[in-house]
């Protein structure tokens, strides 16, 4: 059901005639363009000729993607002017300025055509660095994500963290002095074929791979293959839908990645919705007091059976930083080597159906479980670690999560 909350203190060009309008829908009554409607209130001037707001707004040479959204700025921004950001601003996609009664209001602009398959977590965290990094006579300005469709969810997300949002489906929130304006739940056309489309399994396979190590990037196909586990012809494709996706560049110097933030990002999103709600699982009730002597008992008994394992999820990222210890033990290993009746014996474990301290998850692929270091407990690569407080999704989880993303973030593999 879509919501719609809208205000704005300035002149919109709609309707003919000229004069105030107010319109005021309660929840029993539907306007012909919204249906059906939770509240919408709207104060405005208007004016004839629709045509005209759209000739009269400022139509500076922009970026090609940002047109599109030229209808929709000015449908809330009657006369915006959208520009290009001068070198100080490069790093974003442009730059919206608007007259308010309150004065001038400017966004700067971050143009994601991926928005609705990333994590929008690892978007504001790219964002708000940029912000933090902004020159003094840009510190009151607004950031605003322009996106074919922003998610409910990812909304909700942008609103906590004062991005404000605008898509092509007719979402919006816009916040700011003389202008608020809110419209959610909106869904966007169906494509019959769109390009490209939802990662798959070897597709996230081989991305994790680059973002582990990412001097994989440019190695061979067949050793990016084997670190991936994934088929040569499968990898081809990934790197051309890399390619396809402005996220892979090849020059002369070889293959790197353009945007390791939003690839990132896509890869997330792509991970908790694609593949690991098909991971296998397993849940074990270890008799201990204490975490400690559940990860040294895991660690002494799976390392005298020469079997692969390593942490992941809360009791990851509490090795890492040391902020969020949860009640349950998560570890990715083979699925078999801890149905073993000796193994679950020697660990002084028995198996539960709900509960228990101790989850299995089926390694999603080789890289997951790295070499410990300096003879300490292994511990998976910060981006899977990640990945499983966002799947966890706990309020406490994604605390946790935020906290592990700049590492993430960071080209070093951890």
């Amino acid at each position: 059901m879509s919501q719609v909350w809208a205000h704005r203190s300035t002149c919109c060009r709609r309707s003919v005639g000229t004069g105030v309008l107010t319109i005021t829908v309660s929840q029993q009554n539907v306007l012909p363009m919204y249906k059906p409607i939770w509240h919408v209130q709207i104060n405005q001037l208007f004016i004839i000729n629709e045509h005209a707001t759209i000739l009269n707004m400022p139509w500076t040479a922009i970026a090609p993607d940002l047109d599109l959204y030229r209808p929709a700025l000015q449908k809330w921004m009657p006369k915006a002017e959208i520009r290009t950001p001068g070198k100080a601003l490069a790093r974003f996609d442009g730059i919206v300025t608007w007259k308010t009664p309150d004065g001038r209001l400017r966004y700067l602009v971050e143009e994601k055509r991926h928005l609705r398959h990333q994590d929008v977590g690892v978007v504001v965290e790219q964002l708000n660095r940029r912000r933090a990094e902004l020159p003094a006579d840009h510190a009151d300005d607004r950031l605003l994500i322009l996106a074919p469709h922003v998610r409910t969810q990812q909304a909700a997300v942008l609103e906590r963290a004062e991005i404000d949002y605008l898509d092509l489906a007719g979402n919006a929130h816009l916040q700011a002095p003389g202008l608020f304006v809110h419209v959610e739940g909106r869904q966007p056309r169906k494509e019959p074929t769109p390009a490209p489309g939802r990662p798959q399994k070897g597709w996230i396979k081989t991305v994790m791979a680059i973002l582990i190590r990412p001097e994989l990037t440019n190695a061979p196909y067949r050793t990016l293959a084997d670190q991936a586990d994934v088929a040569l012809g499968t990898l081809a494709g990934c790197m051309n839908d890399l390619a396809a996706r402005g996220l892979l560049l090849e020059g002369k110097g070889g293959r790197k990645v353009a945007d390791r933030q939003a690839l990132v990002a896509l890869w997330v999103q792509a991970y908790v919705e694609g593949l690991r709600p098909k991971l296998k699982e397993r849940r074990l009730q270890i008799r201990a007091e204490e975490k400690q002597e559940i990860w040294t008992r895991l660690e002494t008994v799976l390392r005298a059976r020469a079997q692969q394992w390593a942490l992941t999820g809360a009791d990851a990222a509490e090795r890492r930083t040391h902020f969020f210890r949860a009640e349950e033990t998560e570890i990715y290993a083979p699925i078999r080597a801890l149905e073993d009746r000796e193994t679950q014996k020697a660990l002084v474990a028995q198996p539960a159906m709900r509960g228990g301290n101790l989850l299995i998850i089926e390694p999603p692929g080789p890289l997951a479980i790295p070499e410990p270091a300096d003879g300490g407990l292994p511990v998976t690569p910060d981006l899977l670690a990640y990945a499983e407080l966002r799947y966890r999704g706990t309020g406490q989880a994604l605390e946790a999560a935020e906290l592990l993303l700049s590492r993430v973030l960071d080209d070093a593999p951890h």
